[in-house]
């Protein structure tokens, strides 16, 4: 049985140090005078701030300064929140440019360069608006996507983020026994998903954590038909697939887990001792050095010899802040198969191995796994939750 202690675990002021200290060394390698934050990039040097919309980081001795929406200050000083935690010590308010604009000409940049994060992807980053402004604003300045150097320095986990993720998947498997003990046929998934939220809240869960439902007949696993099942009530006999984006702190648990509700079809405990031997061949492939297209062409040829199909959604990735998060440039080793180049795994690496398995002749979907860090030897598992098909007996 799974257990969360009273107090988890933290992310210590020498954890912040270590983060600036090597943004800070990375983007002055790249003639970069200061970088302007958003999303969880943002969230990495500050620890998360309410209402935190975007940030000036400096690389020179100066102080990051993070903009909150200006709601959050209407009737309320900086000052509360400043003396609330030790992270940031300038706080103001602000939602585009203007502001930003105004700090970096406290900081003599208008003729520097400003880096950015997001640009060249398809989304996120900061607005068309924003950046016209700011060129507007900063003509002399130089403008620089520094997407790639966030990347490369949230690849590797420290041993404190390690426990951060290693804490919210374990909220993840309370979140599961809660469904095999008191999830029953009639309910419906938006009550069995209250359920499971409801466990991984008790246990010092974000109250923005939410988990992944999917229930019927035949097994699967996508949001679609997910959001589909949130009034649909549980048939006897239905598969249910939960997957994890419990978050503690915001950091992230994320696996998958089946339970049937009543007693499994052959063909489905037959899909499910595949899924264990597929995934025991790909831990087994599992080391410093491999890459992930090693991992990806591991579990094709095994589901191969299973007789069962494999599934362009593999259900192997990395994550963090993010799920999922993709490493930087740094670990690139060519193109892969797919959307992204191929990386070579590295310890401090986090990822969620839980391999899909399709049925031959039918839309048949299972699959089974938890999260795990790269290490020296190999790797370890994060949380004790045993891959198995779980069974909710009246």
């Amino acid at each position: 049985m799974a257990t969360a202690s009273a107090a988890g675990p933290s992310i210590s002021l020498r954890e912040r140090d270590r983060r600036h200290a090597a943004i800070k060394e990375a983007l002055r390698d790249r003639g970069v005078d200061a970088a302007i934050l958003t999303g969880t990039n943002l969230f990495y040097v500050t620890n998360g701030l309410p209402g935190e919309r975007m940030g000036v980081f400096p690389t020179a001795d100066e102080s990051q300064t993070v903009f909150l929406n200006p709601r959050h200050l209407v009737d309320l000083s900086a000052q509360v929140l400043v003396d609330a935690q030790e992270w940031v010590k300038d706080i103001r308010a602000g939602e585009d440019a203007k502001p930003i604009v105004e700090r970096l000409r406290e900081l003599h940049l208008e003729r520097g360069t400003i880096g950015v994060t997001g640009s060249r992807g398809p989304g996120g980053g900061l607005s068309q608006s924003f950046m016209a402004q700011l060129a507007k604003e900063l003509p002399d300045a130089q403008v620089v996507d520094v997407t790639d150097t966030f990347l490369n320095l949230r690849t590797i986990k420290s041993a404190e983020e390690i426990a951060m993720i290693e804490y919210a998947n374990i909220l993840f498997d309370l979140a599961v026994e809660r469904v095999q003990q008191v999830v029953r046929p009639g309910m419906t998934g938006r009550q069995a998903v209250q359920e499971a939220i409801k466990a991984m809240w008790e246990a010092g869960g974000d109250v923005d954590s939410t988990v992944g439902f999917n229930f019927g007949p035949a097994p699967a696993q996508n949001p679609i038909l997910g959001a589909l099942c949130w009034d649909k009530p549980i048939q006897r006999g239905d598969v249910g697939t939960l997957t994890a984006h419990a978050e503690y702190q915001h950091y992230a648990g994320h696996s998958d887990q089946e339970v049937v509700f009543g007693e499994p079809k052959p063909l489905h405990r037959d899909m499910f001792e595949a899924v264990l031997e597929v995934r025991g061949d790909v831990l087994r492939a599992i080391k410093p050095g491999a890459t992930h297209q090693n991992l990806v062409d591991t579990y094709r040829e095994s589901c191969k010899r299973t007789g069962f199909r494999w599934s362009p959604h593999s259900q192997m990735h990395q994550y963090g802040i993010d799920v999922p998060e993709f490493p930087g440039p740094a670990f690139s080793v060519g193109p892969g198969d797919g959307r992204r180049s191929d990386f070579v795994l590295k310890p401090g690496m986090i990822y969620s191995i839980s391999p899909t398995l399709l049925a031959l002749n039918s839309d048949d979907t299972l699959l089974g796994g938890t999260c795990l860090v790269i290490t020296e030897s190999g790797y370890r598992d994060l949380g004790d939750r045993k891959v198995e098909m779980l069974i909710a007996k009246d």
